[in-house]
């Protein structure tokens, strides 16, 4: 007989130290505490952490916490300025944002204090307006990091208050228009497209006259294209969401303005483009050229403007232009190569260093319903034996990936055993485990699975993928073996604190397949458990054991935060239980 994980699931009675006025007392020694960390970024973190705990009892306490958070991320800011990292030591790898911690303290206090949190950014595009004036050169770049910044913060307000996520949007306009526009558009659609729409007119009220390397920004989403009609300074693809209905009203607004700039354009000599951009007049007849066959669908009363405004268009770009644009037009039109075309014409390369780099680009851009043999024996033709060992890691991790998601658990574990990284082999298998004990699968098996996730992390490097999936292991283990969970929880602390300088804060990790003179890099999600979750679900089952793991933490943020995170469910326990004498 199957035995569901809930019948195995052990859970102490409830501690008497957990009570809403020892949570409060606790909340408040956290911030107290802060002051001795040496890392402004940790601090502000766990200052944010408590204010948030604490709105609901002590406002007082909590504006108090959050105001410090502020000012330490405005003193950040001005020693440091905006911040990056590369995602390993070569020059070709992806270069990573760094949060703007005074954004993110305001995208906190937003959830508590919409109208508070809006005058503090207020106040602070201000001061940065003043900062920037007399530096002209770095004046646009600095503006669009604004832009982005601002939408990123209402992006991740959509869900819960799409009205303050307008409001901080909206402030993006007195910046250049970026690719986070649309990303932002089409987050407000997905929660309220009518909302959304609304928001489109207003942006392109605010972007009407912009350059068309701003103003092009608006061109997908009337049509719910995934890409924008222009060749635009940074693009990605947008994820239009599931029943989204384009816009008739906005089709026609936003094209009767690219209509009217291409006719005020004509009057105007063509201007020099920077290398390896478009000038406006280029710009704009492409947008009519891609957008051409959606406006003869759509509207068809605008086709034969668009279709002469683009000929005139095309009339005034110089020679080199016009072949410039007929190459982006042509590009478009070329059917993307299947894996075997893409193999075939590696193959035929004469320099193996470039045979090597167009075989890796052909396996990462692969299909998932590319037979497995067909790519490993692809893989097997890199003659540099780092590439492909890099290579069939990449392969195995992310086909493992996408069998788990679609539940195919026992081919799922097949392909994840051949995952070379061991730290990244743990964390799969973790994955893989939840997956079986949601779905009721037999215990012996499910404990056979945790006990290979233990022995393999065991044997991999102490790494932040390793933590993750010891957290995993510990709450999985707690389903089944309370004790085991707390041994492993144990493991985990233990781990971390060998980690130097562990980061939680990202939920992915940047894998690199790195060649001579190419690097091909992409970030797999590592969603789930990190410190605080992981502690707050194991304090619902044995809330004095993990709170005391939480103290052998050495990173004093680490410890602050898993403490933080168990005494949450207390502060809804207004006195302490009464004991229940055997």
């Amino acid at each position: 007989m199957c035995v569901t994980p809930a019948a195995h699931a052990q859970k102490k009675p409830v501690s008497s130290l957990c009570t809403r006025d020892n949570a409060l007392d606790t909340a408040k020694q956290q911030i107290l505490i802060t002051r001795t960390f040496d890392n402004p970024v940790h601090r502000i973190t766990v200052l944010l952490r408590a204010a948030d705990l604490l709105w609901p009892y002590d406002q007082e306490k909590s504006l108090a916490a959050f105001m410090e958070a502020f000012d330490l991320a405005v003193q950040n800011f001005k020693e440091k300025g905006d911040q990056t990292e590369r995602a390993s030591s070569s020059r070709l790898s992806a270069v990573i944002q760094l949060p703007d911690q005074r954004f993110t303290v305001i995208s906190a206090l937003a959830k508590r204090d919409p109208a508070r949190a809006r005058k503090l950014a207020e106040r602070m595009l201000q001061d940065d307006a003043r900062d920037v004036a007399d530096k002209s050169a770095t004046d646009d770049q600095s503006k669009r990091l604004t832009a982005d910044k601002l939408l990123r913060m209402a992006f991740d307000l959509v869900p819960t208050d799409p009205a303050t996520a307008i409001n901080f949007a909206r402030q993006s306009f007195r910046y250049p228009a970026t690719l986070q526009l649309p990303i932002f558009f089409y987050q407000l659609a997905r929660f309220n497209q009518p909302l959304a729409d609304q928001f489109y007119v207003d942006a392109l009220n605010a972007y009407g006259a912009a350059p068309m390397d701003q103003f092009l920004y608006l061109s997908a989403y009337p049509f719910a294209n995934t890409r924008e009609a222009g060749e635009m300074p940074g693009y990605t693809f947008y994820a239009v969401p599931d029943g989204f209905k384009p816009n008739r009203a906005l089709q026609r607004q936003f094209v009767q303005a690219l209509l009217a700039r291409c006719e005020a354009a004509m009057e105007l000599p063509v201007q020099e483009a920077p290398a390896y951009r478009y000038s406006d007049h280029a710009q704009m007849w492409l947008a009519l050229m891609r957008l051409e066959k959606q406006v003869q669908s759509e509207l068809p009363d605008l086709a034969d403007a668009v279709a002469r405004s683009r000929d005139k268009l095309f009339a005034l770009l110089t020679p080199n232009a016009q072949r410039g644009v007929n190459r982006v037009i042509t590009n478009d039109s070329t059917p993307k190569k299947s894996f075997d075309e893409q193999v075939e014409a590696a193959e035929k390369l004469t320099d193996v260093a470039q045979r090597d780099q167009s075989l890796t680009f052909a396996v990462t851009g692969s299909s998932k319903d590319e037979p497995v043999d067909k790519v490993l024996s692809v893989i097997d033709k890199i003659s540099e034996s780092g590439i492909r060992d890099s290579l069939l890691n990449w392969f195995y991790y992310f086909r493992t990936q996408e069998l788990i998601k679609n539940k195919n658990l026992v081919e799922a574990r097949k392909f994840a055993s051949k995952v070379n990284e061991l730290d990244q082999r743990a964390y799969l298998f973790t994955r893989i485990a939840e997956e079986s004990l949601k779905a009721g699968d037999d215990q012996t098996e499910t404990r056979e699975m945790l006990n290979e996730v233990a022995n393999t992390i065991i044997k991999g490097p102490k790494t932040i993928v390793a933590a993750r999936a010891l957290l995993a292991l510990a709450h999985l283990y707690a389903k089944v073996d309370m004790n085991r969970g707390v041994e492993e929880l144990g493991n985990a602390v233990r781990t971390i604190n060998a980690i130097e300088s562990p980061d939680f804060s990202r939920q992915f990790v940047m894998m690199k397949i790195e060649g001579k003179g190419f690097g091909s890099y992409a970030s797999y999600s590592t969603p789930g458990f990190n410190p605080e979750n992981a502690f707050r679900e194991m304090g619902k089952l044995d809330f004095d054991g993990s709170l005391a793991q939480a103290t052998n933490f050495t990173d004093k943020s680490l410890r602050a935060l898993t403490t933080l995170a168990v005494i949450e469910p207390c502060f809804a326990t207004i006195r302490a239980p009464k004991t229940v004498k055997p």
